[in-house]
């Protein structure tokens, strides 16, 4: 089953037209992307300072599973200074915004590293694998994956 694809371009991600209809993600960018850039709802505690809005997805109130929440908490990051603190968040955001990739049994590892170039830009790297005991069910989304590299 394809999804509508959300595609990189110029660093941002947007939809795309493919002939008459919108152009589907038949592998793991799109969900990944979601996981990565939506903003995930926090707590009174988690506000960053100046920030008074929690965010977040209104769908998360009604979870299909308990608990279960749309996004990532990247969002409060966004102003903390360039340090290894702020490093080892963001890889810990990261990981817990793909975290339900590896319980749904689509992935298998997932290696977080972020650092920071020379221009103080902080950039991070994601490498997700392809479950040992992979379920038929997601085999064609790795497939998918896998063509994209050829």
């Amino acid at each position: 089953m394809s999804d509508i694809g959300l595609f990189l371009k110029d660093n941002c991600f947007d939809i795309q037209i493919k002939g008459d209809d919108l152009r589907a993600d038949n592998g793991l960018e799109t969900a990944v992307a979601i996981s990565l850039f939506t903003d995930r709802r926090v707590n009174e505690e988690e506000l960053p300072a100046l920030e008074t809005e929690k965010r977040g997805w209104w769908g998360d109130v009604f979870p299909e599973v308990d608990l279960d929440r749309i996004g990532s908490r990247l969002w409060t990051v966004l102003r903390s200074k360039t340090t290894n603190e702020t490093l080892s968040r963001v890889n810990e955001l990261c990981r817990e915004a793909l975290v339900w990739m590896q319980e749904d049994g689509i992935a298998g590892e997932i290696e977080i590293s972020s650092e920071y170039n020379e221009d103080k830009q902080l950039i991070t790297s994601i490498e997700i694998s392809r479950p040992d005991e992979e379920s038929e069910r997601f085999s064609v989304l790795w497939d998918e994956q896998a063509l994209r590299r050829e």
